[in-house]
């Protein structure tokens, strides 16, 4: 996927900057899942604003991959960027679209091509290493 968001979530504004990134079947899937369950408990008002959030962050990710506030952890000979989607809030230019306490990290790698491979979400109250560990496995056998 090249810097947006497909199927359902198509019919969302678009952020206004674009830049590549990759977000595999495994990440896709999860980002649906979260999108879902916001919208089931919060309204789809809530689902809008944390999809314009989670696509803010890829973006940010996308145009600086080595950013403040990444953190570098080696998983299974790989190099993972874990990335809180809170940093990114300031990014949505409608303060009244803002999430005021977003709950994930995007997990993602810098591919050989130099375009940045989303694979996976962690939730604040997941276990990172467990759960980041868990993404790439996913996405070695998705890939």
């Amino acid at each position: 996927m090249n810097g947006r968001l497909h199927g359902r979530l198509s019919e969302l504004r678009p952020v206004p900057r674009l830049a590549d990134y990759r977000l595999s079947k495994p990440a896709e899937d999860k980002l649906d899942e979260i999108l879902e369950r916001s919208e089931e408990e919060f309204g789809e008002l809530t689902r809008e604003r944390y999809a314009l959030l989670l696509t803010t962050a890829m973006v940010d990710i996308a145009e600086v991959p080595k950013r403040q506030g990444v953190k570098w952890v080696s998983c299974l000979r790989q190099r993972i960027g874990v990335y809180h989607i809170e940093l990114s809030r300031d990014h949505v230019e409608d303060t009244a679209e803002r999430i005021q306490e977003p709950r994930h990290s995007l997990v993602f790698r810098i591919a050989q091509d130099g375009i940045v491979d989303v694979l996976g979400f962690v939730h604040d109250r997941q276990l990172r290493r467990r759960a980041v560990r868990q993404i790439v496995k996913q996405n070695q056998v998705a890939l």
